[in-house]
């Protein structure tokens, strides 16, 4: 089975990719709420405010933690960071109703003080094994900014194909002229059946 997913970031330090548990429902809201003030990768604008409205979004279909296995550093190397603390989290839905339900999206979030480290890289991959052995066929998403270029090269160094342009999408901090969001797409019926070394569970669905 694929979940959870041990990795060594690029410090060796250990983590796992799990299911969300109850508690760490929390600790996912306060990261939200962090990359929704920046301004600069998601497009809303208004904190969550409960961890019931955050999770009715975020946790409504598949929904994963980077959750570290032992303690270490982040990546200034000048604070602490426990064992347990989540470093990363992100969800895989479908990103259209009905018919064209096969299409998923994703949304990632890495927490800034463990930015660098290889974070959102892992997120990537697990998600590109998971979304296609939950039964998605493809993964589309609607709104990377150009201005995030960290984004744009990691979807692009995963095999993502830019398919779209939008000028004139966002409105993001920092910056005085409206950015403009691509849209990638991978054909997930191309990835190989042991991607990222792990066989396929029996039951994978179709």
């Amino acid at each position: 089975h694929l979940i959870p997913y041990e990795h060594a970031l690029t410090d060796g330090r250990r983590v796992e990719i799990d299911f969300f548990q109850e508690d760490e429902r929390f600790a996912g809201m306060a990261l939200m709420n962090l990359i929704i003030r920046e301004g600069r990768s998601w497009p809303f604008e208004d904190d969550f405010h409960s961890v019931e409205q955050y999770s009715g979004y975020f946790l409504s279909h598949t929904a994963f933690v980077v959750r570290a296995l032992n303690n270490g550093m982040d990546a200034s190397k000048r604070n602490s960071s426990s064992q347990g603390e989540i470093l990363g989290c992100f969800y895989i839905k479908p990103n259209f109703p009905g018919r064209c339900s096969h299409v998923c999206n994703g949304g990632f979030i890495t927490a800034p003080r463990f930015r660098g480290l290889g974070v959102g890289s892992l997120m990537g991959k697990v998600f590109l094994r998971a979304a296609r052995d939950l039964g998605y066929k493809s993964s589309y998403f609607n709104l990377v900014f150009k201005s995030n270029d960290t984004s744009v090269k990691l979807w692009e160094s995963l095999g993502f194909e830019r398919v779209t342009t939008l000028e004139k999408a966002a409105r993001l901090e920092g910056l005085e002229e409206l950015d403009t969001a691509y849209g990638y797409r991978y054909d997930l019926e191309k990835l190989p059946e042991d991607y990222l070394g792990v066989p396929t569970a029996p039951h994978r669905q179709n």
